[in-house]
């Protein structure tokens, strides 16, 4: 499914060159290991502008939901997965160039990843919270899925 994001970028970029990667495909570009699975990561881009019709309908659909982003859209994929772009309008910002198996990513820089990871860990996103606390320690949180030993409750 990494697969499927990293084309849906290498697309996006080629419509959009000045168009940058963060998020948490930003740091695995970047080499860092949030030790979590990233099929289920959006693409979070920033670009100096966007154009949605630049896409046909069958290729990108917008969905509507409550974020800090100016455009949510779907990339449908022939096999029922989809890869959700988190797209933020932005004249100022800088990234860096990257090769990652083979090709070139335009990937926001750590520390500004970084700085809205902490954003979202401070306003209670658990998935950020650990992303943190992993980088800071080295080891991942249990995650709110996993059982927890009846013998660990206080009572």
């Amino acid at each position: 499914m990494i697969k499927l994001k990293l084309e849906t970028l290498r697309e996006f970029q080629e419509n959009y060159p000045n168009s940058c990667v963060g998020g948490s495909i930003g740091l695995m570009l970047h080499g860092i290991n949030l030790k979590r699975q990233l099929f289920c990561s959006d693409l979070d881009i920033t670009t100096k502008e966007f154009n949605k019709t630049k896409y046909s309908i069958d290729e990108l659909s917008q969905r509507s939901d409550n974020n800090d982003f100016d455009y949510c859209l779907l990339k449908h994929h022939e096999n029922g997965n989809y890869t959700k772009l988190d797209i933020r309008v932005n004249y100022e910002f800088t990234f860096e160039v990257i090769e990652f198996e083979g090709h070139k990513y335009n990937v926001t820089k750590t520390d500004e990843i970084l700085f809205w990871k902490k954003i979202y860990a401070d306003k209670g996103s658990k998935k950020h919270i650990n992303d943190l606390i992993t980088l800071k320690t080295g080891v991942r949180p249990l995650e709110s899925t996993e059982i927890i030993n009846d013998d660990d409750l206080p009572f």
